[in-house]
């Protein structure tokens, strides 16, 4: 399994670099156009998608969700990289919920607010600690789930702005 997500965060990272503007927001995107009828877009990916050998699939739309995306709303290139945000966020344990939101809002206004990334590491942008060893003691995060969480918000940082080193 942890394979099968490793192999995920991947391929939503090439399908980001390729496809999406670097302005374009996909989790501003989603909030402006879609959370309005879906909420909010993890909740969204967890209650209406799944995967089937490899492709993601909603629940009406099984045959090609890509047709429907490009029908509802989703400009062309922004369509590879909407479904590989929602295929992560379906298929990514949901740690920033119950482990950070408390506190820090939704993970992507807390990593546009909070996160860099410098020469392709995550880390604070005020502290420039590496996001790794900071929640190495904080979040009451177990040892096994930080790499997930890094991984959650170096994704979520590249949804929000793009592959970028500011």
């Amino acid at each position: 399994m942890k394979k099968l997500g490793a192999l995920i965060v991947l391929l939503v990272f090439a399908s980001l670099s390729s496809a999406a503007p670097a302005e374009v927001d996909l989790h501003d995107y989603w909030d402006q156009r879609c959370s309005y009828c879906h909420g909010h877009s993890s909740e969204f990916a967890r209650r209406f998608l799944r995967v089937d050998q490899g492709r993601l699939r909603g629940v009406h739309r099984r045959d090609d969700l890509d047709v429907f995306l490009r029908n509802h709303y989703l400009t062309e290139e922004l369509v590879a990289p909407v479904r590989g945000m929602l295929m992560a966020q379906l298929t990514t344990k949901p740690l920033f919920g119950p482990k950070c939101a408390g506190c820090h809002g939704t993970a992507a206004a807390f990593a546009r607010q909070s996160l860099s990334v410098v020469n392709g590491v995550l880390v604070g942008k005020a502290s420039r600690i590496k996001v790794v060893d900071y929640l190495a003691s904080h979040g009451r995060l177990e040892p096994h789930d930080v790499p997930i969480m890094v991984d959650t918000l170096l994704r979520v940082r590249h949804e929000v702005s793009g592959p970028i080193n500011p």
